[in-house]
């Protein structure tokens, strides 16, 4: 072996382990639920590497680079017993691309198997790096500043139930949760979602400390915990009978354990988004009949309650039979509230031209409206029809789930 393959040779074998010792640092190798045998960081204000996955990566790549040539240039060269290098010298190359290609396409990727939530857009730029799909659960909402931090406690909450789910974004550089927080209480406003608390930077609570079951579930360490002076926090509900629960949680890393994964990824400054969504569990069953207790508890929470229990054919206006249970129900909520007037409001999903929706919204408004009068005795000028086609959705329109959503009759309480 002469002296420059013994050279290469060194160089591809130290750079081949370089590349393993990296592999506890590349994110999405470890996923939660999935046992982790890794050892753990065990004390406070570690903030991990300083360098990112994409330097990283550029040196890695300058490296391979390197290594190629030099490789290229020592096999040309090979003669007699030198050829039996070669053999080695491929694998370790490969080798050193394998490990380069993982890094680099770790870099900047939400977990494996994760989504944003349905209809909610994410701050663009942003991360999904924790995230708990939807399962039946108990949340504790907090309205009001934390009491105690374990278990959770609050001045003022509210216990709800549903489909449960987590998502935690890591906002792109330079970005500060002043700007997230603006951006998500946009969202909240958009997507029609009433805020029932808001608690600003500098005001009483330090809720991070309170998040110990999504840290767990989301394998997050301490990364949402120590940044109480910046920390921002709105919890809402979406409008009608059985309604959507959001929190968002908006803060900066500052301070904590941070978990393998996500070094060189989460450094100080760097801002954070927590969203929990609670939603009803009867998505799971399609729509929920309401009867007339519930129609009117809606309209006495909201003014407005959305009913599914009334049937039409495709294209068609005309009310189907097995739509009388709920129009019943609408009769003895009229009869029980002498006084209560309402706008029946026709909705459509986005199939077809939007004013022919608008039309067809209209008509069967209309037609809920006569047969209300004529078959169940409330006064005409208590009812008016009005349709909306697909300009007022309560879910995306790119699944049959969310059509089906969208297509419904709603009492809105004049």
């Amino acid at each position: 072996m002469n002296r420059r393959s013994s050279c290469v040779l060194r160089v591809g074998l130290a750079f081949a382990v370089g590349c393993i010792h990296a592999t506890p640092h590349i994110p999405h190798l470890w996923q939660p639920g999935q046992p982790d045998s890794r050892p753990k960081l065990s004390s406070f204000g570690q903030t991990g590497q300083s360098s990112n996955d994409s330097v990283r990566a550029r040196i890695i790549f300058a490296s391979v680079s390197s290594l190629a040539t030099h490789f290229r240039a020592t096999t040309i060269s090979m003669t007699g017993k030198g050829e039996v290098l070669i053999r080695p010298l491929k694998a370790i190359l490969a080798l050193c691309v394998f490990f380069f290609g993982v890094i680099l396409t770790s870099a900047g990727q939400d977990l494996p198997n994760s989504k944003d939530p349905a209809g909610m857009k994410r701050y663009e730029g942003s991360e999904l790096i924790g995230y708990r799909a939807p399962r039946f659960d108990e949340y504790l909402l907090p309205l009001g500043p934390p009491s105690n931090f374990s278990p959770p406690a609050y001045e003022k909450s509210k216990p709800v139930e549903g489909q449960v789910s987590y998502y935690t974004y890591l906002a792109p550089a330079g970005r500060t949760p002043a700007e997230l927080f603006r951006n998500y209480k946009q969202e909240f406003q958009r997507l029609g979602i009433e805020v029932q608390y808001e608690k600003n930077a500098g005001q009483p609570g330090d809720f991070g400390s309170t998040f110990d079951k999504i840290d767990n579930d989301c394998d997050l360490a301490q990364i949402l915990t120590y940044d109480g002076a910046d920390e921002r926090l709105m919890v809402g509900q979406s409008r009608g009978a059985k309604p959507s629960y959001y929190m968002v949680f908006v803060t900066a890393y500052n301070d904590g354990v941070i978990p393998d994964r996500l070094q060189g990824r989460v450094e100080k400054g760097r801002a954070l988004a927590q969203l929990v969504l609670i939603s009803p569990d009867v998505l799971e069953k399609k729509m929920a009949f309401l009867n007339a207790d519930d129609m009117k508890q809606a309209i006495r929470d909201s003014g407005e309650v959305a009913v599914y229990g009334l049937y039409f054919d495709t294209d068609k206006d005309a009310i189907k039979s097995e739509s009388q249970s709920a129009l019943a129900e609408i009769a003895k909520l009229l009869k029980s509230e002498p006084s209560l007037r309402l706008h029946v409001v026709g909705h459509t999903d986005n199939q077809g031209k939007s004013d022919y929706n608008l039309d067809l919204s209209h008509r069967r408004a209309s037609s809920v409206v006569a047969e209300l009068s004529s078959k169940y005795g409330i006064v005409a000028t208590r009812l008016d029809a009005f349709g909306c086609g697909m300009y007022s959705p309560v879910a995306s329109n790119e699944a049959e789930i969310g059509r089906a959503k969208n297509r419904r009759v709603e009492l809105v309480q004049w």
